[in-house]
């Protein structure tokens, strides 16, 4: 096993060399829209903090966070509605960002997704320039999300709200002591072209990193008779769910194909598929919230994401990368980051559902008819990923960086 463990390390590139950071009575404040999100996305950063000393304090909305998974951080619960303006709901979480920053007193403040980035970064501004704490501010949109991602048909707009988000951060990047991290190039010059983002406030960072000790491929490949197609992601109508049901349905016929759908029901989002609908569909296997997504990925073949929504590099296109799995996803930029077209997986350039639908099937298709082919991408995949900075360490250490957390005397 220690030999395994000692091999799996070996996916940082070799040019990576990891920091001695000394984060004793160091502080930091993490807030975050979403449990959920954050236990997937964002834990192993505030773990990484919390194993050199950092004093973390983590405020989230939705679900309460399972006691069993804090370990060596704090936890404060507080409602935040994701899906619109609530001025109760907002007004609230200004009011704990303001307390917990007057009892706290975080050296840093790391905001993660739009809601805590316009209304606790506002508050930390104010808060810094009446006590001076925090220090330092930084902001991660790991992606444009529904109100500022590009029309797309059948989905609402935003006007006022879009107005609002864009004038608050241009209050914020006017501040020399915020900083904000985005997942892709093309994040960036959205911001950029809006004039936010520039060169000295903003970083480029590869998605949230995934762990290469639990995502790794199979040392020989399991004797199967149906090729398994996945679909593992959050169960909405703009990440591509509906167009994977319909490709499932066409290609039900087929006995050498089985399709998965695993992800958590978020049934009060007015975007979501209902689980109960997907328990009712015959034509795929619903699984739900999966915990082992390491084990089911490897009892899979491809992963896709027909996905038009506004997000930064999918992490299940990272963990399957890492997996040793072929991807089939939009030309969404984050997709196009994870996914080499033609090598790793394939790149569909549909733009309406149903081109998106026939070109996701012919893709299947493709590969159910070329197993050669199914297997030069699953090799590739897992090598795009140790050649990439996707490893969960260099992202935990890119951003204790930015945080400022010290860095040990001795460390060169």
């Amino acid at each position: 096993m220690s030999g395994r463990n000692s091999e799996r390390q070996g996916n940082l590139p070799a040019t990576f060399e990891s920091p001695q950071y000394c984060g004793s009575g160091y502080r930091v404040l993490v807030i975050c829209n979403d449990s959920a999100y954050f236990l997937r996305h964002r834990l192993s950063v505030v773990s990484h903090l919390a194993s050199i000393g950092v004093d973390v304090t983590v405020i989230a909305g939705g679900y309460p966070i399972p006691a069993d998974s804090i370990q060596g951080w704090k936890y404060i619960y507080v409602p935040i509605e994701r899906f619109r303006f609530d001025p109760f709901g907002d007004a609230a979480l200004m009011i704990r960002t303001a307390r917990t920053i007057h009892a706290f007193k975080p050296h840093a403040v790391h905001l993660v997704t739009l809601k805590p980035a316009i209304f606790s970064g506002l508050v930390s501004i104010v808060s810094r320039f009446f006590h001076a704490d925090p220090k330092q501010v930084l902001i991660t949109l790991p992606g444009l999300g529904r109100m500022m991602s590009p029309k797309v048909p059948g989905q609402r707009r935003y006007p006022v709200a879009r107005t609002l988000t864009l004038l608050a951060f241009r209050i914020l990047s006017r501040r020399d002591y915020v900083h904000f991290t985005f997942e892709t190039r093309h994040d960036c010059e959205f911001w950029a072209d809006r004039g936010i983002a520039n060169d000295g406030n903003s970083s480029l960072i590869d998605g949230a990193g995934v762990d290469p000790n639990l995502f790794y491929p199979l040392e020989a490949p399991r004797p199967r008779r149906a090729t398994k197609v996945l679909f593992a992601s959050r169960l909405l109508k703009s990440k591509g769910l509906s167009t994977f049901l319909k490709v499932a349905r066409d290609l039900a016929h087929r006995g050498d194909v089985e399709f998965v759908v695993a992800g958590v029901p978020e049934d009060n989002d007015p975007d979501a598929i209902p689980h109960r609908d997907l328990e009712r569909m015959t034509e795929i296997r619903f699984l739900g919230h999966v915990r082992d997504m390491p084990n089911l990925l490897r009892q899979c073949d491809i992963v896709c994401l027909p996905t038009q929504y506004g997000e930064g590099i999918p992490r299940i296109l990272i963990e399957a990368a890492a997996t040793g799995l072929a991807s089939i996803a939009s030309s969404h930029p984050g997709c196009r980051e994870a996914v080499e077209d033609g090598v790793t997986g394939q790149i569909l350039s549909a733009t309406s559902d149903a081109d998106m639908r026939r070109e996701l099937s012919a893709a299947i298709v493709g590969y159910l008819e070329n197993p050669d082919l199914l297997k030069q991408h699953k090799q590739a995949a897992y090598r795009h990923f140790r050649s990439r900075q996707f490893d969960q360490t260099a992202v935990a250490d890119r951003f204790t960086e930015l945080l400022g957390v010290p860095v040990s005397p001795s460390s060169d």
